[in-house]
């Protein structure tokens, strides 16, 4: 689609066209791009004009707070306390970077005439998923700007009302040149916006696929790529876990953003003593969710597009005819004009599953007994989509001196809140290089100069 066409955007709450917005000509990235050498040289060094910065970003969402819940309720689908919940996630990243600045030491004497200094990589160009779209930008953007790197961000084409309603408020709060936006779902574009000479890194959220494609091109033209790729995610009951909470606490994750979560509960092990306790009661709970448009008070509101929808309509489907149950009610696609729905579904799936391969981004749960933890645990620590793991039980002493076998990026024991602007977060393998958030989230985009001072 040519820049000079404009993009419907569809809410998932009625199916239906609410407003539209223009992508960005290739000229307009081009003069994106111009501006990231002075704004480099700029920050570099200048700690204050990156704490001004990040203030205004704060400044900016604070004052347009009311517009962007409403925007990521109508055009993402989130629910309404979720979408206010998102401006606090938002803003907490920028908060936390703000406090490195005030604690990192950019220089070190490491011995008489030797200084190594750290420094920002360079332009930064952040790719960034419709799912959190206004805290997935501040993720990226804030530890960026903390270590001296401009940017340019590309916002999923399904959250670009959310993103230009934010990069308005920054202009408006005085925010510069150093963090921008490139409107477009072009990959020619945002292919050639990566290769440029100008970009030194490159932060993706996305799929295995994509992000694999991503960084082979980084690698090819020596740059660095930092990529969260989702997560297949288990989540192990055990015999003497609480199996109230654990349901509680399983079902509170699931609906979260429908589903559409990287670190979502995809698959769920039950020790095999409880299992039909479990079971029993998950699905006396599912039973009792509501599904339907987020702004009207469902419990679990819609899946981002029709084509999602579908899709795990498909995966019932396939995984039916491989022989695995379906525990709730029959799920359909999606009519003409309708909320993108799919109701809170659980599959009951054998020792090998086609769960085990696909990444349900969606309210879409498999669940199944085992019987040896050893044998659980063996099967755990060789996933290839580690990007986040649950383990509930009544002993987590017990499960402690496994984690470093697991390989999983994060790590809930009797807890799914795994997230926070001060904690890293990422995975191994198919999940992704890298992390985000913390000091291990701004040190992505820092590399060091060493320098020896001669008598």
């Amino acid at each position: 689609m040519g820049a000079d066409m404009t993009r419907a955007v569809v809410s998932p709450n009625d199916g239906r066209a609410f407003a539209h917005w223009r992508p960005d000509a290739p000229a307009h990235a081009e003069r994106l791009l111009q501006h990231l050498a002075p704004r480099r040289r700029a920050l570099a060094g200048d700690c204050q004009l990156r704490r001004e910065i990040l203030e205004g970003c704060i400044k900016g969402l604070q004052s347009a707070r009311s517009e962007l819940v409403a925007l990521v309720v109508r055009e993402v689908g989130k629910k309404p306390g979720e979408a206010d919940a998102e401006i606090d996630y938002a803003i907490s990243f920028l908060d936390h970077c703000l406090v490195l600045l005030d604690n990192i030491e950019f220089e070190q004497t490491i011995a008489p005439g030797r200084l190594v200094t750290d420094v920002g990589l360079g332009g930064a160009f952040l790719i960034c998923p419709f799912n959190d779209p206004v805290a997935g930008l501040t993720r990226k953007i804030a530890p960026a700007i903390a270590a001296g790197c401009p940017v340019i961000v590309k916002p999923s084409s399904l959250a670009m009302l959310c993103a230009r309603a934010m990069f308005r408020a920054f202009r408006q709060a005085g925010v510069g040149s150093e963090v921008q936006l490139l409107a477009t779902g072009d990959p020619e574009l945002a292919g050639r916006v990566l290769r440029h000479d100008e970009i030194d890194m490159v932060s993706f959220t996305g799929s295995t696929a994509v992000g694999r494609e991503l960084a082979a091109a980084c690698a090819a033209g020596g740059k660095k790529s930092v990529t969260e790729l989702g997560g297949n995610c288990p989540f192990s009951v055990f015999s003497d876990a609480d199996v109230d909470r654990a349901v509680r606490d399983l079902l509170d994750r699931k609906l979260k953003a429908a589903g559409q979560a990287c670190s979502s509960v995809n698959r769920v092990f039950v020790e095999e003593e409880i299992y039909a306790a479990f079971r029993e009661r998950l699905l006396e709970c599912v039973s009792a969710v509501t599904a339907g448009p987020s702004d009207l008070g469902a419990d679990l509101g819609p899946v981002r597009t029709r084509k999602a929808a579908d899709e795990l309509v498909d995966v019932v489907i396939r995984v039916r005819e491989d022989g695995e149950r379906l525990l709730t009610a029959e799920p359909h696609k999606v009519g003409d004009d309708s909320p993108f729905l799919f109701p809170l579904t659980v599959v009951e799936s054998d020792r090998d599953s086609f769960f085990d391969r696909y990444e349900t981004f969606g309210p879409l749960l498999s669940i199944r007994p085992f019987s040896r933890r050893e044998d659980l645990l063996a099967r755990l620590s060789c996933e290839r989509h580690a990007l986040a793991a649950y383990f509930y039980t009544g002993a987590p002493d017990a499960i402690q001196p496994h984690l470093g076998e697991m390989r999983f990026g994060s790590i809930g024991i009797n807890s799914t809140a795994i997230q926070g602007a001060e904690v890293p977060t990422g995975g191994f393998r198919d999940a992704g290089i890298g992390r985000e958030g913390g000091i291990w989230g701004m040190r992505e985009f820092l590399t060091t100069v060493n320098c020896r001072l001669g008598a």
